[in-house]
């Protein structure tokens, strides 16, 4: 039936009963009372059973919520004179539908929080104390409680290694457990106790420092939504559902403090919406009929929202932030990878040189052996990549996390490095340099058929489009009282690349699109003298020109509308280019339009690319990228070009570009084509992220070079015979902390954030003209 419908496009399950409590105030029969409800509501899918007690004057019923509420039970009671009092409403908390709906399991986080375990402080003490033995004279036989200290911190270190050298590998817990054993071997126990020791406190204080920034990524999975307050559509009562059972086009209540289930369009109340988990903006942003909402978002005003979903919750924005996050930390860089292989050919040459030391000089005798054994292992303890790897994955977590922060989503690594070269941006026009927020501007019928006819049979050619510009025709013409006409047939409607779009109307071949359309059909030759000095008057202003033709007819009307220069693009193209990165701007506009935007925004007309198909675009991108790769050399930095677009029509050419930005206010493909993702879609943010990259590039090489530079000078020193094996763990302890900090400091703290944000951002107010 139509409940059974409506339930399903809701997502509420209609097989659920509860039980509510009655106070029977004034009866005079109990099986009256019974006999009562059940002529009233007989159906036993919605009432299961009614039981009272006589002493107590109870009245118990078992009914199902989603048909049948409490509060009707006590209107049906009231209708024929009995009195009662509601003692207890089974389906008041609206969490009935929740026993029989499974919830999905979320993944539980990882959070980093790092501790230094009792084993590990007890050896730190053993071996403080074994240090009093280079006092000497009694103080020496203290160097015995260095071996207690190996006892408390070397048994995680063998197990780790044992299960490495299992899988027949070579890591850094091998190195130190071979470094302690031949110390002990040795009888220096405060060495091999500084080696045990240091060396277990030293992940504790790297999991200490990198866990604020891993924290950061982390909490990101927590803005998935997971519950959602669905309207009941027939008791109009809330229910809770899990998010992730939430149709499409379900209406759902968000109150003061709740978290928006699924992507939506405010259809009731005025509130305000906290969205800086989404995009980074600390200034709440208003919301009211009409305007559209992101799943994970808070409703931090003093009015509920009613939400209508557009999306479900697997798809909406939150889901997609948690995504491209989650595969940003699995997307490793070339410099990473370029590290990485280096260690793993350094080290095992380090380590057979140390097995050389150890073994070859006690052939020339015992005194020498000795001092050579400390040598190889003091070697063992250098040859620690520790510092080495670490040195760029750690940047590359804060950097992400620290975008993140601020809205911005990064796909790995790769990319942050690759923002640090951008010498060349490209941007489409319509919705990335303007707000892709059009009006129709001018409109003039030039056939025989009225203004509104022809408007009538425009906006039943836009109707099915998505574009912007179709929005701005449909709205403008609703402003003249004209609506999508219900007795013409719209059929093959067909999308031109580039063009515009082609239909059958009536048996009749029609046209919408620009001047390259019309000039390829022969009909554009054929408007008057005055017709086309419009049109070139109507471009030379900014506006973008469109046509439409019927067929037999040739061009029957003409219209131009305009969209707004985002507040922004004049003040970031000037930044880039003060740190020289050249600018170009593509678009399929007339070149009048195209140069009046560009002048808006401070280009030059060479850097003004119009009249492109999308495929131009790509020949564009393709071919700047190619230049680039053809005047690089070894000794020059990467010069890589970055695009920035939102539309379907950008996809291909984000694709090929070094590095592509996608605003997150567009396409969904284009966001999944893209590398960088902007949340809000503030250009503003295009310049943090060149600087974010070029520090990322700077970082890495500051760590790396100090990683390398640390243990020659240590490595020095032993062959010097001037190095102990304590020192040399301190040196390669002290060197990961060092990289590690100097990794961390690209994440400002969530206080300059803010602080940030209230430099920047305006009050930000958002009004849809139409609900999706």
């Amino acid at each position: 039936d139509a409940a059974q419908t409506t339930a399903q496009r809701t997502g509420i399950p209609t097989d659920c009963f509860v039980k509510s409590t009655f106070e029977i105030i004034e009866f005079e029969k109990a099986d009256s009372v019974e006999g009562f409800l059940r002529t009233e509501i007989p159906d036993d899918h919605i009432m299961k059973t009614v039981e009272i007690d006589s002493v107590k004057k109870i009245l118990t019923v078992h009914h199902n919520p989603y048909y049948l509420t409490a509060s009707s039970i006590k209107k049906h009671l009231e209708s024929t004179a009995i009195k009662s009092s509601l003692l207890s409403d089974g389906g008041a908390d609206g969490m009935w539908a929740l026993s029989q709906m499974s919830e999905p399991v979320e993944e539980i986080l990882e959070q980093h929080r790092a501790i230094v375990r009792w084993n590990i402080i007890l050896s730190g003490i053993c071996w403080m104390l074994s240090m009093l033995s280079y006092i000497g004279g009694k103080w020496i036989y203290l160097k015995y409680v260095g071996l207690l200290s190996v006892a408390f911190g070397l048994p995680p270190i063998a197990l780790k290694a044992y299960r490495t050298l299992r899988r027949l590998h070579f890591d850094v817990n091998c190195m130190m457990l071979f470094a302690t054993v031949g110390a002990v071997a040795l009888q220096e126990f405060t060495e091999a106790a500084a080696v045990t020791f240091l060396f277990s406190i030293s992940e504790a204080l790297e999991s200490i420092a990198t866990s604020r920034a891993r924290n950061a990524l982390s909490a990101i999975v927590q803005l998935r939504p997971d519950r959602a307050s669905v309207i009941n559509p027939i008791t109009k009562q809330i229910v809770v559902l899990p998010a992730s059972a939430v149709p499409i086009g379900t209406l759902v209540s968000v109150k003061t403090g709740d978290k928006v289930p699924c992507d939506g369009c405010v259809v009731e109340g005025q509130s305000t919406v906290d969205e800086s988990n989404l995009t980074g903006e600390s200034i709440p942003v208003k919301k009211g009929p009409g305007s559209m909402v992101s799943g994970g978002t808070t409703n931090n005003g003093a009015t509920q929202l009613v939400v209508q979903t557009t999306a479900t919750a697997d798809q909406s924005a939150v889901a997609k932030l948690i995504r491209l996050v989650e595969e940003a930390q699995t997307n490793r860089s070339e410099t990473e990878k370029l590290v990485d292989r280096f260690a793993a050919v350094y080290t095992p040459i380090v380590l057979l040189a140390a097995l050389c030391m150890c073994t070859i000089p006690w052939a020339f005798g015992n005194e020498k052996g000795r001092a050579w054994v400390m040598t190889g292992l003091i070697t063992i303890v250098i040859a620690c990549p520790c510092a080495l790897i670490i040195s760029t994955p750690v940047t590359y977590v804060a950097a992400l996390a620290a975008a993140a922060q601020r809205g911005i989503v990064i796909k790995g690594g790769a990319y942050l490095e690759a923002m640090g070269s951008v010498k060349e941006i490209a941007f489409d026009k319509t919705g990335t340099l303007t707000e892709g927020v059009f009006a129709l501007l001018h409109f003039e019928s030039v056939s025989s058929r009225s203004r509104k006819e022809v408007l009538e049979y425009l906006t039943l050619m836009e109707s099915p489009a998505s574009h912007p510009l179709s929005h701005a025709i449909i709205k403008g013409a609703a402003n003249e009282q004209v609506k999508i006409p219900k007795d013409l047939s719209l059929q093959n409607h067909t999308l031109l690349p580039g063009e515009g779009i082609a239909a059958d109307i009536d048996g009749k071949k029609v046209h919408v699109g620009n001047i390259r359309l019309f000039k390829r059909l022969g009909y554009y030759d054929e408007l008057s003298k005055t017709n086309r000095d419009t049109v070139e008057e109507w471009a030379q202003s900014g506006g973008t020109v469109g046509l439409i033709s019927i067929e037999g007819e040739g061009i029957t009307g003409m219209f131009s509308v305009t969209d707004k220069v985002r507040d922004e693009s004049k003040s970031v193209v000037a930044a880039l280019k003060e740190r020289g990165i050249s600018i170009k701007m593509l678009t399929g506009d007339l070149t009048p339009a195209a140069l009046c935007i560009g002048k808006q925004i401070g280009l030059s007309s060479e850097d003004v690319k119009s009249q492109l198909l999308p495929e131009d675009k790509v020949e564009f991108i393709a071919n700047a990228v190619q230049v680039n790769k053809k005047q690089k050399r070894w000794w020059k930095s990467t010069r890589n070009v970055m695009m920035v677009g939102d539309g379907v029509n950008d996809a291909p050419a984000l694709a090929l570009a070094d590095v592509s930005v996608a605003m997150g206010e567009g396409a969904a493909l284009a966001m999944e084509a893209s590398d960088v993702t902007l949340m809000d879609s503030n250009l503003e943010k295009l310049v943090y992220m060149t600087q974010l990259g070029r520090r990322v590039i700077r970082t890495i090489v500051e760590n790396v070079t100090f990683s390398l530079v640390t243990k020659a000078i240590v490595m020095g020193f032993a062959f010097a015979g001037r190095a102990s094996l304590w020192a040399a763990i301190v040196s390669d302890v002290g060197a990961m902390l060092l990289v590690t900090l100097n990794g961390m400091k690209l994440l400002p703290s969530s206080r300059k954030v803010r602080e940030n944000d209230l430099l920047v951002s305006p009050v930000r107010e958002e009004n849809c003209e139409h609900v999706v």
